[in-house]
């Protein structure tokens, strides 16, 4: 009976690894190593299925489901910031060149009247 438990702590323990550099990716900011970290987990938790009944099993999904209600959030306001920073980028670019434009025509303005 101890034979199935071994395997059981092996895969408990890599989803915990995985668990702990999908909080640190997203701090960091590293969606892909975030999204790759999230495959990985999935292929984990695909091999925790035949224990499923088992109680720590399911205490390990509860605890995953609650930090990706946590996770979710977070990135929910990071996209949001994105968006924010995206329109401000978009803001910025268009008054730049408004304002190069008066310029560029101002100096070719003064160019002609010194000429002329």
């Amino acid at each position: 009976m101890n034979t199935p438990n071994i395997p059981i702590e092996e895969i408990i323990s890599k989803i915990n690894k995985t668990e702990e550099i999908l909080d640190g990716s997203l701090k960091n900011n590293d969606f892909e190593t975030f999204s790759k970290t999230l495959e990985e987990r999935f292929e984990l938790l695909k091999q925790l299925e035949p224990f499923r009944t088992e109680i720590t099993v399911k205490n390990i999904i509860e605890n995953i489901l609650k930090k990706d209600s946590e996770r979710s959030k977070s990135i929910e306001k990071k996209m949001r910031k994105i968006k924010d920073d995206q329109f401000n980028v978009q803001v910025s670019k268009k008054a730049m060149k408004k304002g190069y434009l008066k310029i560029e025509e101002s100096m070719s303005r003064h160019k002609i009247n010194k000429s002329g």
